[in-house]
């Protein structure tokens, strides 16, 4: 009996002296990209009591076959939509790498408290549009009076931003980070999808929650 409580004093201790530690890093998800269908995994590491470095891979596909959805957007691009269209496909696909630096504030040790800090983001955004468009005096019956119709365009994003945030340390391990802050947007586009009113450069808005595990 002796024996038992000793082995469990001496878990709970371990337990109670492993939660004390610092944690040096965070691996967490953007929970509010996962409504769009992207998946967002960043690594936080502690550089030391006041600074870390956070790395991020982003990805994600989406795709609409709404028929009037597509008009709207077709019309939202090149000003008229198509002519009866059927077989309507929207896709978009996205890839993102980034890097963060992270000053935390002196109520508490990283990776816990207020935050802020510059980054920057590289975005890879893939686009595209098809469609079977009925001809002028075509037979809507007749499969050969209708004509492919594709649009498909690439960007090439910079994003750079600064953050202000929060992150919690839920039971020592559960990381809850809300997030909000400015950003710089620049970067290049396909020509054969672009708008004449379309400007990729510009200020824009970055936020977001991570969720994930605190080690």
């Amino acid at each position: 009996m002796k024996k038992f409580v000793f082995i469990v004093i001496a878990i709970l201790f371990s337990i109670t002296k492993s939660a004390q530690e610092t944690k040096k890093n965070v691996v967490k998800l953007n929970s509010l990209l996962l409504i769009s269908n992207i998946y967002d995994v960043q690594y936080e590491r502690v550089l030391n009591d006041r600074s870390t470095l956070q790395l991020g891979f982003g990805i994600g596909k989406t795709n609409n076959y709404n028929l009037n959805d597509f008009q709207e957007l077709y019309l939202d691009f090149f000003g008229k939509p198509l002519n009866n269209p059927i077989d309507t496909h929207h896709r978009k696909e996205i890839i993102s790498v980034n890097i963060d630096y992270r000053h935390y504030m002196r109520n508490h040790k990283a990776p816990k408290g207020f935050y802020i800090g510059p980054g920057i983001q590289f975005m890879k955004y893939k686009e595209r549009l098809s469609a079977l468009e009925l001809e002028p005096n075509g037979n809507s019956d007749n499969e050969e009076s209708y004509t492919e119709q594709i649009k498909q365009r690439d960007l090439e994003l910079y994003n750079v931003r600064a953050l202000l945030g929060y992150q919690f340390l839920v039971a020592q391990n559960i990381s809850i980070n809300p997030y909000a802050g400015p950003s710089f947007v620049f970067g290049d586009t396909d020509e054969s999808f672009e708008r004449e009113d379309e400007n990729i450069t510009g200020f824009g808005l970055n936020f977001g929650v991570g969720i994930g595990l605190a080690f």
